[in-house]
């Protein structure tokens, strides 16, 4: 509601900024058609779900949101048009937007900040305390904002000793340590918990009626689809089987129509950005003399090598501060394998360095290289060489497919807390998924991502 004011305001702002000769007033109209297209959001936003508490991701509750747009576009279209209809088509479509990307924002930093608190997503008992439960608690754990939070196993059967030799139940292992809530039969709704997740078709009791007499509000039954995971996924009933019906195509979206947009974005973001990429770069000329922009080769669309522009955050003699510590510290050594990054890099300048890599500002004056092709506004992140190398074939191969992004999926998500098997998960699914709607979601999550920072080395 609060987003939607906002932006009402605003766009009612701008159209009389760019349409100044028209004869409407605007304190007036502007008060008459509060109380009117204000409403009229909030009801098929509640329609569509967008306030209600779900089990849905951010991205696809960003589906919901930008289809709750769409519809009030219309609508508004046609309760407005007999007051001025030349203006009405500019200001709906700005209310449309600025409350998308407002309403989105909010929903970000609101669900972060309370996931991070403990108080976002729904009590969670998973049935099966084995290995597939445990990594499924993880993955949970890990990704608070799915909004679904663990609290204990239902017990299947499977002996603590059993479960406690289970992959994942390692000491100091936030799944491994979460409590056993009893067997279906001994556990009841007096735990206060309101979703149940199978994490495998195959614990499904033999007796279905046990699961719903539970009395919970979502029982969840889990399946991996590894690469093969997409958006736009229909059920299908046979008899007592359940086809999903993978979609995962690709859209039309073609690289000429990409082309355009990121032209679109990236030349008035460079205009606007600027003046706070020079001042940026005197900070660090302040703290280490010598240039403050580097060149580092990476790994372009068809394996190409492309340089990228970057603010630099390091000391000059970064490279020989890395061999060193890789030398002499073991645990620094496999954190390096494992991510590529280090938490506590001694190649990176203080406070400037830190700062701009926690805020990403380092990678503005990629925008030269979105304009010059080299990149696009979203897709994979360019990776150099050894990075790449330590991925499989078969991915390299899936990689070069798409021109990598200024910012992507993984940014939005794991960032730099995920390791390689995420970046992988990560870049198959945009890669096999890519669509108009999703760059619009990451570029509209990207701010939310970078203010909080989670994740960021």
């Amino acid at each position: 509601m609060v987003s939607g004011a906002i932006a009402i305001t605003i766009a009612f702002s701008a159209a009389v900024a760019i349409w100044p000769t028209s004869h409407v007033d605007f304190a007036d109209w502007l008060l008459s058609e509060m109380s009117a297209l204000l409403p009229l959001l909030a009801g098929i936003s509640a329609i569509l779900g967008v306030y209600r508490p779900t089990t849905k991701s951010l991205m696809e509750r960003f589906r919901n949101r930008a289809s709750a747009t769409l519809i009030f576009m219309l609508a508004a279209v046609v309760m407005c048009a007999r007051e001025d209809p030349s203006l009405v088509l500019v200001v709906v479509p700005l209310i449309g937007a600025f409350t998308l990307v407002l309403g989105s924002w909010a929903e970000h930093l609101i669900v972060v900040r309370f996931a991070r608190s403990g108080a976002w997503g729904m009590p969670t008992a998973i049935l099966g305390a084995g290995a597939r439960g445990q990594a499924f608690a993880r993955l949970l754990l890990d990704q608070p904002a799915w909004g679904l939070r663990p609290v204990g196993f239902i017990d299947d059967g499977m002996s603590d000793a059993a479960a406690e030799r289970a992959p994942g139940g390692e000491e100091g292992d936030t799944a491994g340590a979460l409590p056993r809530l009893g067997t279906i039969d001994e556990w009841g709704v007096g735990a206060g918990i309101e979703v149940v997740v199978v994490p495998d078709g195959h614990d499904l009791p033999p007796d279905p009626d046990a699961l719903y007499r539970l009395g919970v509000r979502k029982i969840l039954v889990v399946s991996q689809l590894g690469d093969l995971a997409s958006f736009g996924l229909q059920v299908r009933h046979f008899d007592r089987y359940v086809a999903l019906e993978l979609g995962g195509r690709p859209s039309s979206l073609g690289r000429v129509q990409k082309r355009a947009i990121d032209l679109a974005l990236a030349l008035p973001l460079a205009v606007l950005t600027w003046p706070m990429v020079a001042c940026l770069a005197l900070m660090i000329k302040v703290v280490d003399p010598g240039s403050a922009f580097y060149r580092q080769q990476r790994v372009g669309r068809d394996g190409k090598p492309i340089y990228v522009l970057k603010l630099r955050t390091m000391y000059r003699d970064a490279e020989q501060r890395l061999e060193q510590v890789l030398a002499t510290d073991e645990a620094l050594r496999e954190q390096w394998q494992r991510y590529f990054k280090l938490t506590k890099d001694p190649r990176i300048l203080p406070h400037i360095g830190d700062f701009l890599r926690r805020t990403s500002l380092d990678e503005l004056p990629q925008l030269w290289n979105v304009i010059r092709g080299d990149m696009s506004l979203v897709g994979p992140r360019p990776f150099p060489a050894y990075h790449i190398d330590a991925f499989d074939r078969e991915f390299q191969a899936l990689r070069a497919t798409v021109t990598p992004g200024l910012t992507g999926l993984w940014q939005i998500s794991a960032r730099s807390s995920g390791d390689l098997g995420v970046q992988r998960a990560q870049d198959c699914f945009y890669i096999r998924n890519r669509s108009l709607w999703l760059d619009l979601y990451i570029l509209i999550a990207t701010l939310p991502a970078v203010i909080v920072g989670h994740g960021a080395k």
